[in-house]
């Protein structure tokens, strides 16, 4: 059995090689640099070259392995990661060498200052920007020293890495934005800057490192053969972030999962329809002439999973897939018993059979068949605060 993410990276991979090898056209792209721009001769062989390292076809398993391993490794890192604050703080001293007040600075603000190992290529002082993953096909992680070209953080904690003057280098940046928009997890890297400080006669160099995730990602994969040397942009992330993107591609490679994994709600939307903001209210009432509109059914079976649009907008209501009355009491769930991953659409008469226990197995197979609130708001939630199907 195939797990979720094998079925994504084979969907991504077919993609993206279909992509390049129809996009991408033969000549000589100018990419820039501290000393100015330098030429790189693309040709269909290069092409093909990069694809067969970095996604060859037919090896779904194998990227699999590798694509698992990158987030392995990075979790292994992340609790050594600054927060974003610190990183931005340490990116704008604009200097190689590091005094103990500005090591102060950045712990104060959620750094971690790491000592030089020479037994961890991340934690070694070396020239090489790009730290390539398992088998290249993959960044790692990328190095910043002071005075690299285009050398700008801004506020949000957004950059751009140039890309290698290669043609492997430049397809491996679009593969990543590939998988960061296949996926229901983000690209994630780590970003690290080293500095001068002397500890003592070996240790002389000291680390700031944090995760950080590729974004606008879109534009440049509309057309390949424009975007092909356009440089990486990422954008800082939080330890929390990276965790729990680390957590569903787990799940997502767990063959034996029956349920669905998902891609995180934003903060922002899972408080915008947590169970308080559609209960009795004017959003509920669109949500439910939504869900009426598109076609959606009860998953309960008392109904036998009567259509939305044959009941009285009354006699709809939210159901917990967790009950509130289990949540009170493993307090650990309470922040997350209202969350629309949590919340079902259901007729009143199948929400008061089911009471206060667990759906059964028929029940969750109808729940993940017509969705979560969840669900609905990471396909359609402009129709949903619209209060109309946009199909």
């Amino acid at each position: 059995m195939s797990s979720q993410l094998q079925t994504v990276l084979q969907t991504a991979t077919t993609k993206f090689r279909d992509k390049a090898l129809s996009e991408i056209n033969e000549g000589e792209r100018r990419v820039p640099g501290e000393r100015g721009d330098q030429g790189v001769i693309v040709t269909n062989n290069k092409v093909q070259t990069a694809l067969k390292m970095i996604c060859p076809a037919g090896q779904v398993s194998l990227l699999t392995k590798d694509f698992s391993s990158h987030f392995e490794k990075l979790q292994r890192f992340i609790p050594l990661c600054s927060t974003a604050k610190a990183f931005r703080t340490a990116w704008n001293l604009r200097s190689q060498t590091l005094s103990h007040f500005d090591a102060d600075v950045i712990a104060n603000e959620g750094g971690q200052v790491i000592p030089m190992n020479r037994g961890s290529r991340i934690f070694e002082c070396v020239q090489q920007g790009l730290e390539l993953g398992p088998n290249k096909r993959l960044p790692f992680a990328f190095r910043h020293s002071e005075g690299n070209y285009d050398d700008n953080l801004d506020e949000m904690g957004n950059f751009t890495y140039q890309p290698p003057r290669d043609v492997s280098g430049m397809l491996r940046y679009r593969w990543c934005q590939m998988l960061s928009r296949e996926m229901p997890v983000p690209f994630i890297v780590l970003v690290i800057m080293w500095f001068k400080y002397r500890l003592n006669d070996s240790l002389n160099h000291l680390f700031v490192t944090a995760p950080a995730k590729v974004t606008s990602y879109d534009e440049d994969l509309q057309d390949l053969d424009k975007s092909l040397h356009n440089p990486l942009r990422l954008q800082l992330i939080s330890r929390t972030d990276a965790y729990s993107a680390i957590n569903l591609l787990q799940a997502l490679n767990d063959a034996q999962l029956e349920i669905r994994a998902r891609r995180p709600l934003p903060d922002e939307v899972a408080r915008e329809f947590s169970y308080d903001k559609l209960a009795a209210s004017t959003k509920g009432k669109r949500l439910k002439t939504w869900a009426q509109s598109s076609g959606k059914r009860c998953p309960g079976a008392r109904c036998r999973n009567k259509p939305f649009n044959g009941i009285n907008p009354r006699d709809i209501g939210f159901g917990h897939v967790i009950s509130q009355n289990w949540s009170r009491a493993f307090n650990f769930l309470l922040d997350k018993i209202d969350h629309p991953d949590n919340l079902y659409l259901t007729c009143k008469s199948c929400n008061s059979s089911l009471n206060q226990n667990f759906p059964d197995s028929g029940l969750r197979t109808e729940i993940e068949k017509q969705g979560t609130i969840g669900d609905w708001l990471r396909s359609s939630i402009e129709g949903i605060r619209a209060g109309r199907f946009e199909g």
